[in-house]
C-alpha cells in the first residue's frame, strides 16, 4: 500500500497532507525530546533518611536519568543542530540543486514560464542570458535565472 508517490506529487491536497504528515513528526519528535529532557530535570527520589553529608540525602542517578544529567546540554545542542539542518539547511539545498538542474537542462526550443509569468519559446541561449519568444516577432531578453520551470507538453 502506497501512501505518498514522491516522484508524483501533482495534486495541492496531497502536497499539503504531506506537509501535515511532516509537521506532525517534527512535533512528536520535539515532544518526546522535552519529555526525555524532563525526566533528566526531575529531582532523585530519596528514601528520607539523611547521610553522613551534611544531612542531605544523595542518590546517584542510574539508567536514562544518569545520561540526561551528564550529557543533557550536549544532547539538547545535537538536536538542535539536527533539527537546523532538516528545517532549514536540507529543504535550501533541494531548492538550489532543483533550480540547478533546470538551469543547465534548458535548451533552444523548449517552453518556459519566468518568474514574471511571461509563457514563450526559448529563442537563443547565452552564458546567463536567454532570449525567449512570447509572441511572433517578439523576443524578450531574460536571465537564466529567472526561468521559474520548464513547460512539458501533455499528449492526448
Amino acid at each position: 500500500m502506497v501512501i505518498f508517490d514522491f516522484n508524483n506529487l501533482r495534486s495541492c491536497r496531497e502536497m499539503k497532507s504531506l506537509k501535515k504528515l511532516v509537521a506532525i513528526l517534527v512535533l512528536s519528535i520535539m515532544l518526546i525530546g522535552i519529555a526525555s529532557m524532563a525526566a533528566g530535570c526531575l529531582p532523585m527520589t530519596t528514601d528520607g533518611a539523611a547521610t553522613e553529608n551534611g544531612g542531605a540525602a544523595a542518590e546517584e542517578a542510574t539508567g536514562f536519568a544518569a545520561v540526561f544529567a551528564k550529557y543533557g546540554t550536549w544532547v539538547w545542542l545535537a538536536i538542535l543542530v539536527v533539527a537546523f539542518y532538516f528545517l532549514l539547511i536540507r529543504p535550501q539545498r533541494m531548492r538550489t540543486k532543483k533550480s540547478q538542474d533546470l538551469m543547465s537542462s534548458l535548451a533552444r526550443g523548449d517552453e518556459v514560464v519566468t518568474a514574471g509569468g511571461f509563457h514563450g519559446r526559448i529563442k537563443d541561449i547565452r552564458d546567463d542570458v536567454i532570449v525567449i519568444t512570447i509572441a511572433a516577432g517578439t523576443d524578450v531578453k531574460v536571465s537564466k535565472a529567472s526561468v521559474s520551470k520548464k513547460v512539458i507538453a501533455e499528449k492526448k
